[in-house]
């Protein structure tokens, strides 16, 4: 049946690429409060499976003077504590648009309307008592329009009222989500001119734009229905245009508007290039004609102008050439449309970044002018603007919250001339909706396939990941000063590890790009990021974001400055590590992968646990990196025993292998308390993992390559593990602790993981240790206060029996050094 309708709509649709819509998106839905709307719709919506409380909604009525149909109420949902809808969406950069009709409803006091709205990780809306004083009384409903990159195939709007109110409630009336191409708006790091800075702006796959203004300059509003497919509606520039004694006008299109690689044709609805705003007086002054928007302190704004030749007498370049100027600085100061668009009717675009991000209260106007270049004696038309969009850019708080939640409002005067004696929002949604309906029967197909390709080819995140930020090649490259070898600082098995900075040179990061002709690939990219989007840990390295342009596959994660463990133990030049140092790093990467075992819902095995997959940030904090192999197990929390492991291939690094997993193939957590182990006898013997027996004549018997762990084993049973430690340890460990830490190590070698120990065991034991050590220590630092007290306090040392160093220590702090104060005996 659905192929005989799609074959009817075809037969019945001229298929021309001139005749089909600019834009189709992939995701294009709208959810409102009313009665008909119900949970079950909801949900057909939302990718996840749960249940959801929608006892806590209420849909409410009110009577609205404005609203002319012949069912005069208008209903809202309310929230009376936080709600979440999740919304199943693509990946990729969406319109996330929420209407808001802020009048009385069903008895409640509108003042108590206090909360605030996330999309995703970005705080977009926040209300308090004074937004509803100044209303204005003309505006039929509030429209918030919000450009976010979505990461996941999960898109969540939360409502949450106040908790500092009682009876604090939060409402909406509608929302849309509708697809967007990608750069329409968030480009992806295209440096823009800073208005008043020499320096450029780059704007970030992370960031979150709010649609300020759009406006089709000279012409009549264009309604949600007659955009270029994504529903945006561009309003008159009257209210906003700022005349002078310069004579303007509005002008009409002379020529037929084309489309174009400079300008696509989503771009603008072709009727914002038709027309324009135009200077008649060439011979004026400069600020001919000026726009002004207010607009909220805090924040960077992006200014697009649109731009069209429209006339037939230029006919080339230098014929019509002007300056543009926002917040009184020039933008442009040889504005040519013809020479950028290389043609009449030529749609072109131009993007400006203007900074009021200083803290401020209120706000504050942005002006825009267009004025004639008196310079120029070829001048033979004044200067023209088309269109123009204002969009205020997320901070770094990821906020786009201002002083004025409800923005700009749509006035009943708008929509006279369209909509006479009709809702404009029952009227935009039945358009709406029988424009979707007859948008899925023609591009069902290609949208099952597009949709296929992305989840091909995007890496699936967790519910965390709106931590994971996506980094373009040229950010990376940036960060890298485009890969020096100077900034390289380590190798593995995925690839090259390169030090560099982002945000501006502020943040110092770890960025490991991955080797083509490496045996990791795809799968251990994607596996890494869904396993660090959804943790986050004290003793877990943290994965900042990831880039998959041009075919790389590029990791960036917080700087680990210490490196790794195995840079402290052996074949490197750094100076050894103190004992109580070495157990403090275990003792880290042992709670680390407790939290991996225990932690979340699902057991998480990391299946390469080694000394070089430990990393130790300045202040020698053990973290453990490297997910690339990890597996998720059972349930952590679940009590059946049915399913203990994990059926996979054998993957890992050599040494440090569970010889039970090698052999049965199946994976458990004492695979990684098997490693652990290992790595437990290489930082105390500071020897690898596999290493050459050379000059170890008492180990003849052995192979000429040994296993740390075999022979660490064989040590115990024979009761010499004492002579294969890191001579600079010797004399230097508790024996308690010595015993404590070479039991539990030895425990983790187990031939069998049922006999092995569980790594909250495991990390009990370390604690252990450092205890014994601790209490050593004290009573080692009393014992020489003892023997070498001297006068007032004085701890005093005799040095080849003709001198002594001296240091008063009368607050008895524990490990004080002794001072370079030195003086004969007898003094």
């Amino acid at each position: 049946m659905f192929l005989v309708v799609l074959f009817f709509f075809c037969c019945t649709v001229p298929l021309s690429a001139d005749e089909l819509p600019y834009y189709v998106p992939s995701d294009n839905f709208a959810m409102d409060c009313s009665p008909s709307y119900s949970s079950s719709d909801f949900k057909s919506t939302s990718a996840s499976e749960k249940k959801f409380n929608f006892s806590s909604v209420t849909r409410v009525y009110a009577l609205d003077p404005h609203y002319r149909d012949v069912k005069p109420k208008v209903s809202a949902c309310i929230f009376r504590k936080q709600f979440t809808y999740p919304f199943f969406v693509s990946i990729g950069p969406k319109f996330v648009r929420l209407y808001f009709k802020p009048i009385t409803y069903s008895g409640l006091n509108l003042s108590k309307a206090l909360f605030s709205v996330n999309i995703d990780r970005y705080r977009v809306l926040t209300t308090s008592e004074s937004s509803y004083s100044k209303l204005p009384s003309d505006v039929s409903y509030f429209v918030r329009e919000f450009c976010i990159n979505t990461y996941s195939q999960i898109l969540n709007v939360t409502f949450t009222p106040s908790s500092k109110i009682s009876g604090a409630y939060a409402f909406f009336n509608k929302i849309e989500i509708v697809s967007m191409p990608s750069n329409l708006y968030i480009q992806e790091n295209v440096p823009l001119p800073l208005i008043g800075q020499p320096s450029g702006y780059s704007m970030g796959n992370s960031t979150a734009l709010e649609m300020m203004y759009r406006l089709n300059v000279g012409g009549d509003l264009i309604p949600q229905p007659e955009d270029t497919g994504m529903f945006r509606l561009w309003t008159r520039d009257a209210d906003y245009f700022v005349s002078n004694e310069a004579g303007t006008s509005t002008i009409e299109s002379e020529v037929e508007i084309k489309s174009s690689l400079l300008a696509p044709t989503y771009a603008a609805p072709v009727q914002v290039y038709a027309s324009a705003r135009a200077v008649e007086d060439v011979s004026a002054s400069k600020y001919s004609a000026r726009w002004s928007f207010p607009v909220d302190f805090g924040f960077y704004y992006l200014v697009r102008l649109h731009f069209c030749e429209i006339s037939r007498k230029i006919q080339k370049e230098g014929r019509r050439v002007f300056h543009v100027y926002i917040n009184n600085q020039t933008a442009e100061d040889h504005a040519d449309i013809f020479h950028w668009s290389q043609g009449v009717g030529i749609p072109i675009s131009r993007d400006y970044v203007v900074n009021f991000s200083r803290p401020g209260e209120g706000k504050k106007i942005l002006s825009i002018a267009i004025a004639s270049d008196n310079g120029s004696s070829a001048i033979h038309a004044g200067p023209i603007l088309n269109g123009l969009e204002i969009f205020k850019l997320s901070d770094y708080f990821n906020n786009l919250a201002g002083n004025h939640p409800f923005g700009f409002g749509v006035r009943n005067s708008d929509f006279k001339d369209y909509a006479e004696d009709h809702c404009v929002l029952i009227g935009a949604a039945r358009v709406l909706g029988w424009s979707v309906l007859a948008t899925n029967f023609l591009f069902c197909f290609s949208s099952l396939v597009s949709n296929f390709k992305q989840r091909r080819e995007k890496p699936r995140e967790g519910k965390s990941s709106d931590y994971c930020r996506i980094f373009s090649l040229a950010e990376i490259k940036s960060a890298t000063n485009n890969f020096a070898d100077t900034l390289l600082i380590g190798t593995g098995g995925f690839g090259m590890v390169y030090k560099g900075t982002i945000d501006g040179g502020c943040t110092n990061v770890a960025i490991k790009r991955a080797n083509p002709s490496s045996h990791q690939g795809l799968k251990e990219f994607q596996t890494e990021i869904s396993m660090l989007s959804e943790l986050r840990h004290t003793h877990l390295v943290s994965l900042i974001g990831y880039s998959m342009e041009n075919k790389e596959m590029i990791l960036v994660y917080d700087y680990m400055a210490r490196g790794t463990l195995r840079d402290h133990l052996y074949k490197s030049q750094k100076p050894p590590l103190p004992w109580k140092q070495r157990l403090k790093i275990c003792i880290g990467a042992a709670r680390g992968l407790h939290y991996l075992h225990t932690g979340a819902k699902s057991i998480i095995i990391h299946r390469d646990i080694k000394s070089t997959n430990i990393l130790l940030d300045e202040k020698w904090v053990a973290k453990v990196s490297d997910f690339g192999l990890s597996k998720t197990g059972p349930s952590a929390k679940t009590e059946s025993k049915t399913k203990t492991h994990v059926s996979t291939m054998v993957k890992g690094t050599f040494g440090y292998l569970d010889p039970e997993y090698y052999r049965r193939q199946k994976l458990t957590e004492k695979s990684d308390v098997y490693s652990f182990g290992v790595v437990l006898f290489e930082t105390l013997c500071s020897r690898p993992a596999v290493m050459p027996m050379v000059g170890i004549e008492e180990e003849e018997e052995y192979d000429e390559k040994a296993n740390l762990a075999e022979w660490a084993l064989h040590c115990c049973q024979m009761g010499t593990i004492d002579q294969i430690i890191d001579p600079y340890l010797k004399g230097k460990i508790d024996h308690e602790c010595f015993r404590t830490f070479t039991d539990i190590a030895k425990k983790c070698l187990a031939e069998k993981g049922i006999e092995r120990p569980s790594m909250g065991d495991v990390l009990c034991n370390l604690e252990l240790a450092m205890q014994q050590q601790n209490a050593a220590d004290l009573q080692e630092e009393r014992d020489t206060k003892e023997a070498y007290g001297g006068m007032n306090g004085d701890v005093c040392m005799m040095i080849d029996g003709r001198q002594c160093i001296c240091s008063n220590n009368s607050d008895k702090t524990p490990g004080v050094e002794f001072s370079e104060i030195m003086f004969p005996i007898g003094r």
